[in-house]
């Protein structure tokens, strides 16, 4: 292998008759001619001074060198040595010079001389000859050879390895892990998993480390031995290969420790990726380097967990560090430093515990539906832009694509291909998929679904909107590493001191997006998946801010349509129907005088392997209480001197509801008049739940007749004059007033029987009972009474008394009650007899009414046949007996009362009367 020559190191001239002949002559045997004198060359991100080289007409091949075939002849060669410095350099063989060397080849070596391997063979043209090689080791040492594709070709060429620059990502976030599971705010007590993400794609950066400080007195006590590298999906895995990246707090010879600065006393925190880290040595991180992400990116988490120590309300920084690196192609040191980011520790229920209001306050993008089509079929798939979607993207579904990492769609239907099938295969290997990247879930937006969980189907753009084809649109991201804005919107007009519920509904995109740690998918053979069952891989994690700092998270939404339990994955055709859309929320009070807050739904997910996910009906509404009024429908009697006592009974989660008004309305409720102020003091608790009243004392006034009475509640006194800041008494006060006297007449002895399966109905009156007459009711249930008939009244001449009869001209079938209304002829007047209780077969007692729902008591009226005792029983949904009373009745109406129910929980129950042989059970709800 001689017969190569660089530029000579020294020359000897001789003259010769008249002119000059010059000889050259290398002084210096060349050394690299052989694997053995390879010259060594750095590599770099640029050429700018290439390596320059030569091979002569006085070198033949030498065999025995251990060199490989495979790169055609076996022609004279020089040979060349390099470290790699990234895994994917690039070598590059030209030819150069006065005397070129023509069609160059090179050829790419690992191992050591004399036991090479070849790795790669260049890519030719007259001129040059390249090698774009791929997963080289860092630090290894590889041998480059250069010769000519025939023995007779010599002359001069130059050689250049490059390096890729490095291409990197990165993000600072976390997990409540102590509420991961289901999501929430964060509590005293409740462990973080701080992480910041390091993504690789190209090249290879050394001298990493991440710093981070936990300030004495911030609020979050580092959890000991808690220092680890993960991977995005939040396993602990090998430090870029070598053993378990799980390290003490202690500064010994792992990849990281905490030390405690002088004078502050803060924690300094310190975690060092990379295979060869260790306390003294600051390691390497390739784009091929463990955790790998199908073998040419690297993402990886170095993490630490803490503990809330500060109390509620306390805004806690969780941002701030820095990761410090060198770019090994260009050698620029680089140092990251994250946002100082902030949540607060704040105390919600979840979503709103009592009731919600119907209006959306959100007031942008369709009230968070993200609107419909407009226009009749063929209907428009993606909807364009958003002005509120501010941290990605826009854009389209359509053949063989859809929105990349870092972009984001509106649509209703998210197949590739278009359809409206979802039960293709995962991956999905039709020509074009009909899937995005063969695996996304097929599906349509939430707003307005049947079921819930389930959402609407995807769109069918071919037919106009209907009930059963709904195509509304839905936000869908497909987010990565940062933590970037989702939705984000300034919402003005809120009520000060209100409670609000915030809140959307949430659903994973991907069934088999997986990628383990040493960059198989979910599809390879010996992918080891993200949970048993589970080939979803990283699953979505969203913030919601107000005015920029975290108050609650949602935690891991997972894919539903697989099978956590079980050692398979659900059938893959069933996977899109079997997914879940979940909601997820919490409870935000604003400030006495809060009208707006800044609103940001936000990526708290380091992607890359999932993380792709669809958001809709995104909610603002105010948390309500509940107000139980008495009379619950309405009044009815007579014009009185006597004060009448209403009453409305409110039940609140959040005790802030304390200012009443009482309003009438004699224009059904065209306007309404102030009537009562009011100021409620919670004073008792039932369940959760805070209970206090209001009590209007209305005087009955025949002018009121066909008035309303209502009550409306609001967390501070201006509010109550704000229709969107005050809340109304779902049901209003009906008055029936009577300018009268009790109608003078006695109506005695009502009496029935059935006769050939017909109810004849016979009744007495007592004194004069001119131009009136009786209205016969009858009701099924005792409670909700009709018209059965008239007859009018008859002067009583001579007589003390008059009897009446009916028949009632419908079969009775079953039973039926009656009741007689005797009324005036002017209409004013009216009085009512008992209640009796008819049937064609023989039961002994009925259950008249109950009042429903009840708190500490229960009353209920009973009618019976005869004299004896009832067994009134209180029971559980579960068939135990709560609560039981016997009582003695006599024939006709009973009153009922079974009290001191305080101490049951708030549900269902079951009223069961007994009597004789009979058992009646009626449905009660304990408010």
């Amino acid at each position: 292998m001689k017969g190569v020559k660089h530029l000579p190191t020294s020359w000897k001239i001789i003259l010769l008759s008249t002119f000059f002949s010059f000889k050259i002559v290398n002084s210096i045997a060349q050394v690299n001619d052989l694997c053995g004198g390879a010259t060594a060359i750095v590599s770099s991100s640029t050429c700018s001074v290439p390596t320059a080289g030569v091979i002569s007409a006085s070198t033949t091949y030498t065999s025995g060198g251990g060199v490989p075939g495979g790169c055609g002849a076996a022609n004279r060669d020089v040979w060349y040595s390099f470290a790699a410095r990234s895994s994917n350099p690039t070598i590059v063989v030209t030819s150069s010079g006065g005397t070129p060397l023509a069609n160059p080849r090179v050829q790419l070596f690992s191992g050591t001389c004399g036991s090479l391997t070849s790795v790669s063979c260049g890519t030719n043209t007259a001129t040059t000859s390249t090698i774009n090689a791929t997963n080289l080791t860092v630090g290894n040492t590889y041998y480059v050879r250069v010769y000519p594709n025939t023995s007779s070709n010599n002359g001069n060429f130059t050689v250049c390895i490059t390096d890729p620059v490095a291409v990197i990502d990165y993000g600072k976030s976390y997990i409540n892990v102590t509420k991961n599971l289901n999501g929430g705010t964060v509590s005293p007590g409740d462990i973080l998993e701080i992480r910041a993400t390091l993504v690789v794609k190209a090249g290879t950066i050394d001298s990493v480390a991440f710093l981070d400080t936990l300030k004495r007195g911030g609020g979050l006590a580092l959890q000991p031995d808690s220092l680890a590298i993960r991977t995005n999906e939040g396993k602990i895995v090998s430090n870029g290969g070598a053993s378990e990246a799980r390290f003490t707090s202690a500064k010994d010879a792992d990849a990281g420790w905490v030390e405690q600065v002088p004078i502050t006393l803060d924690s300094a925190i310190q975690i060092r990726p990379g295979k060869t880290a260790s306390q003294t040595i600051r390691s390497f991180v390739a784009n091929n380097s463990r955790p790998s992400f199908y073998g040419n990116t690297c993402i990886l988490m170095a993490t630490y967990r803490v503990k809330v120590y500060a109390g509620y309300n306390t805004k806690v920084n969780f941002g701030g560090g820095a990761l410090v690196l060198r770019d090994a192609a260009t050698g620029v040191f680089t140092t990251i430093n994250f946002q100082k980011d902030s949540l607060i520790v704040y105390n919600s229920p979840g979503l709103c515990p009592n009731s919600i209001a119907v209006s959306n306050s959100l007031g942008v993008e369709s009230n968070g539906t993200f609107g419909a089509p407009l226009t009749g079929a063929p209907l428009a798939r993606n909807r364009g832009t958003s002005a509120y979607v501010t941290g990605y993207t826009y854009d389209t579904f359509r053949t063989g694509n859809g929105p990349q990492d870092y972009y984001y769609g509106i649509a209703n239907n998210t197949s590739a291909d278009y359809t409206t099938v979802n039960t293709f295969a995962k991956p999905d290997a039709s020509s074009p998929s009909k899937r995005v990247f063969t695996l996304w879930d097929i599906i349509g937006d939430h707003t307005g679904a049947t079921n819930t969980a389930k959402g609407n189907p995807p769109c069918d753009t071919t037919k106009p909107v209907s009930a059963t084809n709904p195509c509304g649109y839905m936000l869908v991201v497909n987010s990565s590493y940062r933590t970037d804005t989702a939705f984000q919107y300034t919402v003005t007009s809120l009520c000060p001191n209100t409670y609000y519920e915030i809140s959307a509904w949430v659903r994973n995109m991907c069934y088999k997006c997986g990628c383990d740690s040493t960059g198989k998918g979910a599809t390879s053979v010996g992918y080891i998946p993200y949970a048993t069952g589970d080939s979803s891989g990283v699953p979505p994690n969203l913030a919601f801010q107000i005015n920029g700092t975290d108050y609650y998270t949602t935690g891991d939404i997972l894919y539903s349509g697989t099978n956590r339990v079980a050692p398979v994955d659900t059938t893959q055709s069933a996977s899109d129907t079997l997914n879940r859309w979940v909601q997820k929320g919490f409870v935000y009070q604003t400030g006495i005088s809060e009208t707006s807050f800044t609103l940001t739904i936000r990526n708290n997910s380091p992607g890359g392997g999932g993380n792709d996910w669809a958001l809709d009906d995104i909610g603002l509404k105010t948390c309500n209480p509940v107000q139980i009024l008495n009379p619950g429908s309405g009044y009815t009697g007579c014009a009185s001197a006597t004060a009448v006592n209403f009453t409305d009974s409110v039940l609140a989660y959040f005790p802030n509801y304390k200012y009443m008004r009482w309003e009438k309305s004699c224009n059904n409720g065209s306007s309404w008049t102030t009537i009562k102020n009011d100021t409620l003091s919670y004073t008792a608790k039932i369940s959760n739940d805070s209970l206090a009243k209001t009590l209007y004392n209305y005087l009955p006034v025949y002018a009121d007749s066909g008035c309303i009475i209502r009550v409306k509640a609001a967390t501070t006194s201006p509010n109550l004059n704000d229709a969107n800041c005050s809340v109304v008494a779902s049901a209003n006060i009906k008055l029936n007033i009577s300018n009268c006297s009790v109608l003078s007449i006695a109506l005695i002895n009502l009496y029935g029987t059935v006769i050939d399966q017909y109810a004849q109905l016979k009744w007495t009156v007592t004194k004069e009972f001119n131009n009136g007459y009786f209205i016969i009711e009858k009701s099924r249930d005792g409670n909700n009474f009709f018209e059965a008939g008239r007859v009018n009244a008859q002067t009583i001449q001579g007589q003390t008394s008059q009897t009446y009869k009916f028949t009632d001209p419908g079969v009775l079938s079953g039973q039926a009650f009656y009741r007689i209304k005797a009324v005036s002829g002017d209409g004013l007047l009216f009085k009512y007899t008992e209640i009796i209780l008819l049937s064609n077969y023989e039961k002994s007692v009925a259950l008249l009414s109950a009042i429903n729902p009840f708190k500490n008591e229960i009353k209920a009226e009973v009618l019976t046949t005869r004299s004896g005792i009832i067994q009134a029983d209180i029971v559980n949904i579960f068939g135990v007996t709560v609560a039981s009373k016997k009582i003695f009745v006599t024939k006709g109406n009973n009153k009922v009362e079974i009290d001191n129910l305080s101490i049951l929980s708030k549900g269902q129950y079951f009223l069961r009367i007994r009597f004789e042989d009979f058992i009646i059970n009626r449905a009660l709800i304990k408010g």
